[in-house]
């Protein structure tokens, strides 16, 4: 099925250390490398506030979509809630019908900005029909287990990234299985 991805990506201080944001950005440049053009990319970021980076495109522009995973640099705060909330907003605005509809967040741990409960959001578009998949990024233990609940809710996985070799073909296969035609 097309897929119509949103990364959600956690751009805040924390993701400056250890690697974190280089992981990421190889993840998701393995990921754009794979996918055909019938599929579509959007990236959301959040750090002390949400912003759309780059408007859903088609991943024939793979030079574009690169570039833009390239340029993240990582500073502020973990507004989490709000960056779900415009990650939800763009998915459903760019929605394909029959395909595989699903946000990847992106993160290296807990949400510390926002009201809301990111479990309640991530159930109510799973009904809707937008799946979530949780990027944990050199990730705690503590962390990793409210990670897996709102996946989980979401309908999608948990995916850990603890280095290169895991950046590489984690994502590719979540995105593979979850864009299988279900008969």
């Amino acid at each position: 099925a097309p897929n119509n991805i949103v990364f959600c990506v956690d751009i805040s201080s924390s993701m400056k250390y250890t690697g974190k944001l280089d992981l990421l950005k190889a993840s998701m440049i393995e990921l754009t490398n794979m996918l055909r053009p019938v599929d579509n990319i959007t990236i959301v970021t959040y750090a002390s506030e949400a912003s759309v980076l780059m408007e859903t495109t088609s991943a024939a522009d793979k030079n574009k979509i690169i570039k833009m995973i390239e340029s993240l640099e990582a500073s502020g705060h973990t507004a989490g809630i709000e960056g779900m909330k415009l990650a939800y907003s763009k998915a459903c605005n760019a929605f394909i019908h029959g395909g595989n509809n699903q946000i990847i967040m992106a993160t290296d741990g807990g949400f510390n900005r926002g009201k809301g409960s990111t479990i309640r959001l991530a159930k109510k578009y799973a009904r809707k029909n937008v799946k979530m998949s949780v990027l944990g990024i050199k990730n705690t233990w503590h962390h990793r287990r409210n990670m897996t609940e709102v996946a989980s809710a979401g309908q999608g996985h948990f995916i850990p990234i603890k280095n290169y070799v895991d950046a590489k073909i984690a994502l590719k296969q979540e995105i593979m299985s979850m864009s299988l035609i279900r008969l």
